[in-house]
């Protein structure tokens, strides 16, 4: 059958995951057009082959070698009509972030710096400094790799929640386009504790958001990491309270009438972990979310990990989740 010309066999992943974790896949392709979804598709039932979905790679763990497909996301599109624009899932996140002020269309200022494709985005419903993609989608399309067909979800039917989605549970779901509403007037979203209370423009608000991302997350590009490792945990305020006896100072924010997130960061430089080391890995001593991995396999990072989430548990009886997909 006819294959994309991306098509690879025995597929060397460490150039297509943040970690530069050195696992293979049986197939690789780079997904371009709406005609190679159809190919693969074929493929796979063909085959009946195992898939997995790579954007930028800058969210998975891989965990062994993959016995299957692995469809990267390539596909590009950008395109606004008045105040919507409409981006492909192979598209660059941050890429779209500075186009979107170049047009002079504003809310994305906050979601700047997140490495990662746009198709990415939506699935683990992206967030940061007091905003989150959700904020902004009005549809998705995506093609169902199970049926074989596209699928238009409005921004109710993807069941948005905090870093979740329709399509993380779904990964069956390829993301090919998003749709966004955003301003034609900047107004500065300055809720987060960091930020300044007063910017000028846009431009300002995304070095400033820029600035403090690198004084507290590495470039996986130098230094392979996934940005936060652990979700931040949300607990009943019933259990805060419990927890504010031990511990007057823990820091959290509301989430909502009856719950707050806690600070994963707090929780594990409370614990005395925050720069730990491992052969292989380590906890980074500006930020205690970033777990550094100078292995290529995921053993030793796992484990680790695993032991911190568990002093966690047995230290403030909360149990942490990772933010990355682990895959494999």
């Amino acid at each position: 059958m006819k294959l994309p010309k991306s098509f690879k066999k025995n597929f060397n992943l460490k150039k297509e995951n943040s970690l530069k974790l050195k696992y293979f896949c049986d197939f690789f392709i780079s997904c371009k057009s709406e005609n190679d979804l159809f190919l693969i598709y074929e493929f796979l039932k063909e085959n009946n082959s195992k898939y997995w979905v790579l954007g930028d790679g800058t969210n998975v763990i891989l965990k062994n070698n993959l016995n299957g497909l692995v469809i990267k996301n390539d596909l590009k599109e950008f395109s606004v009509y008045e105040n919507i624009i409409t981006v492909g899932g192979g598209e660059i996140w941050d890429d779209i972030v500075l186009k979107t002020l170049d047009k002079n269309l504003y809310g994305l200022e906050n979601l700047s710096g997140i490495p990662g494709t746009v198709g990415a985005a939506p699935i683990q419903n992206i967030g940061a400094y007091g905003s989150e993609i959700s904020y902004f989608v009005t549809s998705i399309e995506a093609f169902n790799f199970d049926k074989g067909y596209f699928e238009v979800f409005s921004k109710k039917a993807c069941n948005f929640s905090y870093r979740e989605s329709i399509f993380k549970k779904n990964p069956n779901l390829f993301v090919t386009k998003v749709c966004l509403e955003l301003s034609k007037k900047f107004k500065p979203n300055t809720q987060y504790e960091s930020l300044k209370a007063e910017v000028k423009d846009a431009n300002e608000q995304r070095e400033n958001i820029l600035s403090l991302r690198s004084q507290r997350l590495p470039n996986y590009k130098k230094i392979p990491n996934v940005g936060s490792f652990f979700k931040n945990p949300i607990i009943p305020e019933s259990k805060l309270e419990k927890l504010k006896g031990d511990f007057p100072d823990i820091k959290t924010y509301l989430f909502d009438k009856k719950n707050y997130k806690v600070s994963a960061a707090w929780l594990i430089e409370k614990a005395g972990l925050k720069g730990s080391k491992k052969e292989g890995c380590g906890i980074s001593n500006k930020h205690a979310l970033v777990f550094y991995n100078y292995s290529e396999d995921s053993e030793s990072l796992l484990s680790y990990s695993k032991k911190v989430a568990d002093v966690i548990e047995k230290k403030f009886g909360i149990i942490l989740e990772y933010e990355p997909s682990i895959i494999g």
